[in-house]
């Protein structure tokens, strides 16, 4: 696949992940006998010379309930972070559909952050910046952690 094809690819997967479907591409390669013999030990195929079948998106909605329980929070005062290990484009999407988080800070800088952005702040920058963020995407366990803390 070229740069070109490689690129076209990556805008279908973004535009799929920002209607908050998740993708999935699916990839054969051909084996001989022998190589499949050869290769029955190794816990999976080398990502070299497989052809592209095809990219699924698997639409996960919001679960019932969840746009009133998010609307409640808000009316109460409550600030609520939708932390999720999906990418940002997902993230924001789910995020839109499970109702607003947090109305008019959405469209501010910082208002969506990836994880490891948010784990390489200094103590005082994620201080200044958590009340401002909506929705942290590719978090990890310590990533969750650092932004309750």
């Amino acid at each position: 696949m070229d740069v070109k094809e490689r690129n076209t690819f990556k805008q279908i997967i973004q535009g799929m992940a920002a209607n908050s479907l998740r993708s999935i591409a699916f990839a054969h390669k051909q084996l001989s006998e022998e190589q499949y013999k050869d290769g029955k030990e190794e816990k999976g195929l080398k990502e070299d010379s497989l052809t592209l079948l095809g990219i699924v998106g698997i639409k996960d909605p919001c679960r019932l309930g969840v746009k009133k329980v998010v609307d409640d929070c808000q009316h109460a005062g409550v600030n609520i972070k939708m932390i999720s290990g999906d990418n940002v484009f997902t993230a924001r999407a789910i995020t839109n559909e499970c109702g607003k988080l947090n109305p008019g800070v959405e469209n501010i800088n910082g208002a969506v952050v990836e994880g490891e952005e948010f784990r390489n702040y200094i103590h005082e920058q994620r201080t200044e910046k958590v009340d401002k963020i909506c929705v942290m995407a590719k978090y990890s366990p310590f990533d969750k952690l650092l932004m309750v803390q």
